[in-house]
């Protein structure tokens, strides 16, 4: 094992959960409404848009870099780009200015996701994918708990926040920047993307891994509010069973990545779609004793999904073009990330805001993984 690239590729698991946390979820909004006098319309149609730019531009570079055999290059660019408008950010004081470099600072964040989950194959062999993959997910989670304490406690002002941010960014970033390399290519290939079209493999599972991440987006955006609705649970309570699921992931990631080395991470994969299904019935019949419980699953399985599914990626694409593949897994989990605010959102407005509602909108998404199960069962059968 090259442990300075595998460390380096790791360590930038901690520090786009950093951005992912600090800007996207938490400060950023936060700052458009409350100081710039923005609503969040303009973040969300602003994040919205960038993200699906981002997604089939995405395709288009990363074809580009397969064929080319640059995609550390496109990578390094995404991620220096990124620190250079986090350190902009510092400076702006209107709305427009923030939105427009937000907007184009997410892109390149975005296009940075994909190349870096490509990088895995790069930077590891068969027998250690698993493993490595599973340590980025544990410090990625640990780059969220720990951005958001130091961020929130030592920033007197959200120009702080963004500084602060910036140089945590920056000094995880960097080491992959230096030391991850892509494969020499020994020769290079044409990329037909109507030829992806129709792998009839790749798109079922691509179609798995949509409705499977429908109901881990749901469970994120949604959790808290469920036990506050339906387990009457006040927002401190909340936040110390989110951080047990959290502890759990950051143990369990590492630990996933392990096993996957002993078994077949494709098979292993089907027991994940299983899992969910069988969290969320969990999370229905759950008391306020239960749920402990079922947050400790709950933060193995988040763990579990996102270790396993980018070493499947890789072990089922050809080599030379893993980059545009892993361009159309960002779009499928883009599409989930929206498909399910939209089903629950649905589901709470014609039912009314009541526990009962909360409960309904939760089995529905616990068929999603059930239903990703079968699909899934399909692609082993195709492969």
């Amino acid at each position: 094992m090259r442990k300075i690239p595998f460390l380096s590729w790791a360590l930038f698991d901690f520090a786009e959960t950093v951005f992912s946390a600090n800007i996207i979820s938490v400060f950023f909004p936060l700052w458009i409404i409350n100081t710039l006098g923005g609503s969040s319309y303009h973040y969300s149609v602003v994040y919205s848009l960038s993200v699906f730019i981002s997604i089939f531009l995405g395709i288009i570079t990363g074809k580009f870099a397969d064929e080319r055999g640059y995609k550390d290059l496109f990578f390094k660019f995404a991620v220096l780009s990124v620190i250079f408008f986090l350190f902009t950010l510092y400076f702006i004081d209107s709305l427009i200015a923030a939105l427009s470099i937000f907007f184009v600072m997410n892109l390149f964040y975005q296009q940075s996701l994909i190349f870096y989950n490509s990088l895995l194959y790069d930077i590891s062999t068969e027998k250690e994918r698993g493993f490595i993959s599973g340590v980025g997910v544990g410090i990625g989670y640990i780059g969220g708990v720990v951005s958001l304490l130091i961020s929130n406690y030592l920033a007197d002002s959200p120009s702080q926040t963004f500084l602060i941010t910036a140089f945590i960014f920056t000094f995880f970033a960097i080491p992959s920047v230096i030391f991850v390399r892509s494969k020499k290519k020994e020769k290079f290939f044409r990329i037909n993307i109507r030829e992806i079209f129709r792998d009839k493999p790749f798109f079922l599972f691509i179609l798995a891994v949509l409705l499977l991440t429908d109901a881990a987006h749901g469970l994120i955006i949604f959790m808290s509010i469920y036990l506050n609705k339906v387990m009457l649970f006040s927002q401190d309570q909340i936040v110390n069973i989110i951080a047990l699921a959290g502890i759990f992931a950051i143990i369990c990631a590492p630990a996933v990545g392990f096993l996957l080395h002993k078994v077949s991470p494709v098979r292993f994969f089907q027991f994940v779609f299983l899992g969910w299904f069988l969290a969320f019935l969990a999370l229905l019949l759950s008391d306020r004793f239960t749920i402990y419980i079922v947050a400790v699953v709950f933060g193995m399985l988040l763990s579990s999904l996102w270790t396993t599914m980018r070493v499947v990626l890789i072990s089922i694409s050809p080599e030379h073009q893993l980059t545009t593949r892993f361009a159309f897994m960002a779009l499928s989990e883009r599409m989930a990330s929206i498909v399910s605010p939209l089903i629950w959102g649905g589901v709470v407005f014609v039912l009314g805001e009541k526990a009962f509602s909360y409960k309904v909108a939760t089995f529905i998404l616990s068929i999603f993984p059930l239903l990703g199960f079968f699909v899934y069962r399909m692609f082993l059968r195709s492969t």
